[in-house]
């Protein structure tokens, strides 16, 4: 994605987390990171998002940008790298990126959850969601499961994005948007 430092100025801006936006300054506990986007995807299509996002090097509190000590780029579980150990336990249908960005010479993780499609994301064969700012069991809020479901059910194919961000030319690049007649 490009413009990272702009959309996490952006970010922390907002007045307070939110359930498709987690700020960390250096807490990387694979199993909260793998509960946290397993609720930030399923909060993501609840509220129509494309993307849901979590942050490390941010103050909870201020929203200001105090840099983290790791890179999310670089961590492990055991021998493996966080992400393959992270893409083992969560439901196939996870999608996500890691990204490191320097914001005012300070180190910001980025992590970037794209929304649940066709079913819910889970994280060791259990379902999360985001109630306010913390991550619970959606099994323990039917009305939210209910909500989740009906969003997941009724999305159209044709209404969702393929690609995003681009600049102009590079979809044009992407796109065969020739012209030629059949006669």
């Amino acid at each position: 994605m490009e413009n990272l430092e702009k959309l996490i100025c952006e970010l922390c801006k907002l007045p307070n987390e939110t359930q498709w936006l987690e700020f960390k300054h250096n807490n990387y506990e694979p199993e909260m990171i793998g509960r946290d986007i397993s609720a930030l995807a399923n909060s993501a299509a609840i509220y129509e998002k494309s993307c849901a996002y979590m942050l490390w090097g941010i103050d909870d509190e201020t929203h200001e940008i105090v840099g983290t000590e790791h890179s999310i780029l670089n961590l492990k579980k055991g021998n493996q790298e966080l992400e393959n150990w992270l893409r083992s336990l969560l439901s196939r249908n996870a999608d996500f990126e890691f990204h490191s960005v320097l914001v005012n010479e300070k180190n910001v993780g980025v992590l970037i959850i794209f929304k649940a499609v066709n079913q819910t994301v889970m994280f060791e064969k259990t379902d999360y969601i985001r109630v306010g700012s913390y991550t619970k069991k959606l099994s323990e809020y039917p009305s939210l499961q209910a909500q989740l479901w009906d969003r997941l059910r009724n999305e159209k194919f044709e209404e969702r994005y393929a690609r995003q961000d681009f600049e102009l030319q590079r979809a044009l690049q992407m796109l065969d948007y020739s012209c030629k007649a059949l006669f």
